[in-house]
């Protein structure tokens, strides 16, 4: 299996202070689903159902981790699932709850804003996801056990964890400095990628053009994520309550290989 897809280092998703300044996503907010117009959000929510059905699970309440605007929150609920989707990001959170009345998932969507690695909904869920890079934005491994952690408080046992993150690869191939300059486009950007092999941090300065009219907006935004390795992934799902069942080169269901751009996990909790 194959799925279309994007890489971008941009994410649907917002995490904890402990690992982003308050300058990413804070004026990009507002233009990021204009930004996202390219991801088949509808093809990854699918990806993420086969991945489900690989583990033999059957979902249903489902807690979408660093939620972001709630795109794929909503695709969720369009396949008949309850969503609860948490992101650290108030502007990216404001942009989430504004779409409910129009994707009409008022009675089956909820969106809260709070920090993965200390957040306490009171609930729990059979299932959960975080998709788009976001763990990488956790740049110290402390935090990002801290944030496993209180995700399996918050997943009943036998419960199913499906996420992604961009491979220690996809930063060495220099593959997030990019640009898009398409004239047909209203919003225009230019990223510049520095890949940091002693502390394993990308930081990649984000600058972007909106043109409407006579107007022009520019903002800048700097954001950085760490490469981890599959193994270090693991021990930390390990020590956090989580067995791993599965990893995947993205959007398929092959093993991860030596140039795979981006993994995703599947892990059971214990």
């Amino acid at each position: 299996m194959m799925l279309s897809g994007v890489l971008l280092l941009i994410t649907d998703h917002r995490l904890p202070t402990t690992s982003m300044s308050d300058s990413q996503f804070g004026a990009l907010a507002a233009h990021y689903d204009e930004l996202m117009q390219v991801v088949p959000y509808d093809e990854w929510a699918d990806y993420i159902f086969t991945l489900f059905t690989f583990a033999n699970h059957k979902p249903q309440r489902v807690l979408d981790c660093a939620c972001g605007t709630g795109n794929v929150s909503f695709e969720l609920a369009a396949r008949g699932l309850n969503v609860v989707g948490v992101d650290l990001s108030a502007p990216m959170i404001e942009e989430a709850r504004r779409k409910l009345i129009r994707e009409n998932c008022e009675d089956v969507v909820r969106f809260v804003c709070d920090d993965l690695t200390t957040f306490d909904l009171d609930e729990t869920f059979d299932s959960a996801t975080c998709l788009y890079d976001s763990f990488n934005y956790i740049l110290e491994p402390a935090a990002l056990g801290a944030a496993f952690a209180r995700i399996a408080a918050h997943v009943e046992r036998g419960g199913v964890f499906v996420f992604d993150m961009n491979s220690d690869y996809s930063f060495r191939a220099d593959l997030f400095t990019q640009a898009n300059v398409d004239p047909r486009k209203k919003l225009h950007y230019s990223w510049h990628a520095d890949f940091d092999e002693s502390t394993r941090i990308c930081s990649v300065k984000m600058r972007f053009q909106r043109k409407s009219g006579s107007k022009k907006e520019v903002f800048e935004e700097v954001h950085r994520e760490r490469a981890y390795t599959r193994s270090e992934v693991e021990t930390l799902l390990r020590a956090a309550g989580w067995d791993l069942e599965f990893s995947f080169d993205a959007y398929t269901l092959n093993p991860p290989h030596e140039q795979s751009e981006r993994w995703f996990f599947v892990a059971r909790k214990r």
